[in-house]
């Protein structure tokens, strides 16, 4: 499997590694191409399309809204060639809107979509033991589980198509019934609040693994 990684910064850089540690064929781009050299043994896309057209599956992990439409849908973007069939990870931490959004670009073009935020470091990056919050359709994200970076903690959920919540939001609607809640989480669903929330939790279960694996008795 051909991967890509956009955004070359310390957990981009890091996972970049990763892949190439495990076996993968991976090529990098960054906005500035002193940092995507510095990724050992990866492949060096000349712009995002570059990089979608030689890679199966594109991890996309940048710092905002701005910086994701342009990696996307900006002039030699991710977006710009023949991506059908293609799936697109974004591990960007940004507002479930801007998700929604992206996700729609994506799926326009033929593409699949999976938003999977990460929360970690760069040590566990290396280690491909990142707590990943993965929301998208089941299929997709059947595709993107064998990828060996994030490690999904429990509260992550796969989604339904939002079509099928606005559909049931509407017959509440008619009939005087209040909405609903969907069983499942989208981008559309989840506030920023909840979001934080999860990555609190992700997070201290993380570190109550760490702290028992330093406190077990080494084996003689």
């Amino acid at each position: 499997m051909k991967l890509g990684v956009a955004g070359i910064g310390k957990m981009g850089a890091a996972i970049g590694a990763r892949l190439i540690e495990v076996g993968h064929d991976v090529s990098v781009w960054n906005r500035t191409p002193e940092k995507a050299r510095a990724v050992a043994g990866a492949k060096i896309a000349a712009n995002p399309a570059e990089l979608a057209e030689n890679s199966d599956v594109v991890i996309t992990i940048l710092t905002d809204a701005p910086a994701l439409n342009a990696v996307y849908n900006g002039f030699s973007g991710l977006l710009q060639g023949k991506v059908a069939g293609k799936l697109f990870i974004d591990m960007s931490t940004v507002l479930p809107a801007t998700e929604t959004a992206l996700a729609a670009a994506v799926r326009a073009k033929g593409a699949a979509f999976v938003e999977c935020p990460v929360g970690g470091s760069t040590g566990p990056a290396r280690q491909g033991k990142l707590i990943g919050l993965m929301g998208a359709e089941p299929a997709d994200a059947a595709r993107a589980r064998p990828i060996p970076i994030p490690r999904c903690a429990r509260c992550s959920a796969a989604v339904d198509p939002p079509q099928h919540h606005g559909r049931a939001a509407a017959t509440d609607r008619r009939r005087g019934r209040r909405a609903r809640h969907p069983r499942r989480m989208n981008s559309a669903t989840r506030s920023p609040i909840m979001i934080v929330g999860m990555f609190v939790f992700a997070l201290t279960m993380q570190g109550i693994t760490d702290a028992s694996a330093m406190r077990r008795p080494s084996t003689p």
